[in-house]
């Protein structure tokens, strides 16, 4: 929980955020997926859930961690990033999702 929390508040390097959580995690989490039966809407649903979620935490703690890259030019461009998927590009996956458009909707 400790590492959650420093890497929310922007102490944890952005190459651990952008390694550890962002490609690693990411990885982790699509694997479990291929664990749910896709009959399981329920479990479905929560998994898209905790996915949301996950993508947040990464989102935020990649923009909070910016600032300990040592190049500026780098910086600015991971948190205008954060802040695109952030405003664009989650909103508009998750509702894709949630709603079926992507072919991973949940049976009615």
């Amino acid at each position: 929980m400790t590492a959650v929390r420093e890497s929310l508040q922007g102490k944890t390097s952005l190459s651990t955020v952008f390694w550890a959580y962002g490609v690693l995690g990411s990885l982790v989490y699509s694997a479990l997926g291929l664990l749910i039966n896709p009959e399981n809407a329920p479990l479905i649903r929560v998994y898209g859930i905790f996915g949301f979620l996950f993508d947040l935490f990464v989102t935020v703690a990649t923009y909070q961690c910016a600032a300990n890259c040592l190049s500026k030019s780098l910086a600015r461009f991971v948190r205008i990033s954060a802040i695109l998927s952030l405003v664009v590009l989650l909103p508009v996956c998750a509702y894709l999702e949630f709603t079926g458009t992507l072919g991973f909707g949940l049976p009615e």
